[in-house]
């Protein structure tokens, strides 16, 4: 399937002013459904709210009017399940919707399903084995990434103007950039994550999967009731010139140093600096905190929603059996031990401040870089671990930092999608969105 976007969500906004405005976007939001409902991207979805007769009691003039978005489906949402994508939730139905939910409803955008996604967020290709495989609808054969798998099929396929996905180390950007579209990570508390089930309190945070750039920043300026974001050149840009372009398949180095190109030319500073230091500290980051995390997090989500279903007997459901067995070892052998925490901890704090010395020293608005290593992986590749440690590698370090990261689409028409990673410093995210439109114009023009 080639994407067509048909406008900007802007756009889709001010027709759905218009009742037949609205009606014509619901029937296609609706028939692009009906087109994929065998491709496993959503668990659960409500046809009657894409129906103009939904909306007959509702104000056309919200700023998010009658947008019909999706989310992860371990987000809660009053009416559906939240089954975070495993058999042992699959009846853990939420009396509340998640706050980023209730606020995205009360902005007047209309959530019709939940997405599909790798089981209880712990993995990257969103092969599900209750679910079903979320299939990429941009590249057939090949994965969609995850976890947030079923959230970017949807956006990519038409059905949904834009989804709510979650990010411990990559979950939304990783998607995004398979899918050939544009994923955010915002500041770590920029988006509320209660009502959320999580992995790692000390990395998720929601994010949004949208089209575009602007479509990002559409959606982030609505969600924070701020003005309208406005393109802005970047002067300083750092490129990391060792640890997160090494070891590159040859479109993605291809794709990004011609990306690099055209901003050079466009009269940007392109600053290179050695990155090793940030890959090496995250190594004992990475794995061993949100695994640590999820034995102390994710029993206390169940015991706050009072979820009957214990801990052990949701694990032990698990189809994902690689998953199921990792799980297993740590409550059985202690696989990450409290001093390998410390030290991941210790790790995380020299990190972030090797973060703020790399942007001080080197005067940096911004640094970009493949969103992933390699290209978009085979169906039957999907399970090697190299392919794993590739989609993960390069995201990851902005989700310990607790920095904002987008990843925007670069591939050229007709081959496989390759994503460009923006990041900058903690609680600049309308910058960095503002100067992120400025690239993408830069780049596609």
């Amino acid at each position: 399937m080639e994407i067509k976007h048909r406008c900007s969500l802007a756009n889709e906004v001010a027709q759905n002013h218009n009742p037949s405005g609205l009606a014509e976007n619901n029937a296609y939001h609706l028939g692009q459904y009906h087109k994929t409902r065998n491709d496993n991207y959503f668990i659960s979805f409500d046809e009657s709210l894409l129906s103009t007769e939904s909306y007959k009691e509702k104000t056309y003039k919200q700023p998010l009017s009658g947008l019909p978005f999706s989310c992860k489906d371990n987000i809660n949402a009053r009416g559906f399940a939240t089954t975070a994508g495993t058999r042992g939730l699959d009846d853990f139905i939420p009396e509340d919707d998640a706050p980023i939910i209730a606020k995205l409803k009360d902005l007047g955008a209309v959530l019709c399903g939940k997405n599909n996604m790798h089981e209880l967020s712990f993995g990257v290709t969103s092969r599900n084995g209750h679910w079903g495989n979320v299939e990429n609808p941009v590249h057939p054969g090949r994965i969609v990434g995850g976890s947030s798998g079923g959230s970017a099929a949807s956006v990519a396929a038409g059905v949904s103007a834009f989804a709510v996905g979650t990010d411990t180390g990559g979950s939304v950007r990783i998607p995004a950039s398979l899918c050939g579209l544009a994923g955010f990570r915002p500041t770590k508390g920029r988006y509320p994550r209660e009502g959320i089930v999580p992995v790692s309190d000390t990395k998720d945070t929601p994010g949004f999967i949208a089209p575009t750039v602007e479509d990002i920043a559409f959606l982030d300026a609505a969600l924070m009731n701020e003005s309208p974001i406005k393109s802005e050149k970047p002067r300083r840009i750092g490129v990391p010139s060792e640890f997160m372009w090494e070891g590159l398949d040859n479109k993605v180095s291809e794709a990004c140093n011609r990306a690099v190109n055209k901003l050079r030319n466009a009269g940007i500073e392109i600053i290179q600096f050695d990155d090793r230091k940030l890959g090496h500290l995250n190594v004992s980051v990475q794995f061993p905190i949100p695994f640590y995390d999820f034995f102390i997090d994710f029993p206390r989500f169940l015991l706050k929603h009072k979820i009957k279903r214990s801990f052990d007997s949701i694990i032990n459901q698990l189809t994902d059996q690689k998953v199921n067995q990792i799980l297993k070892n740590q409550l059985q052998k202690n696989s990450v031990s409290w001093d390998d925490y410390m030290a991941g901890i210790t790790a995380l704090g020299k990190l972030r401040a090797v973060w703020y010395e790399l942007f001080d020293v080197h005067n940096l608005d911004l640094i970009i870089y493949p969103t992933v290593s390699c290209d978009v992986p085979l169906i039957e590749d999907a399970e090697e671990p190299a392919i794993f440690e590739k989609l993960v590698r390069n995201t990851d370090i902005a989700s310990s930092v607790g920095a904002p990261s987008l990843t925007l689409p670069i591939g050229l028409q007709g081959e496989l999608s390759v994503g460009l990673s923006v990041d900058g410093l903690p609680n600049t995210d309308r910058q960095l969105l503002s100067q992120s439109m400025d690239i993408a114009a830069i780049l596609h023009h």
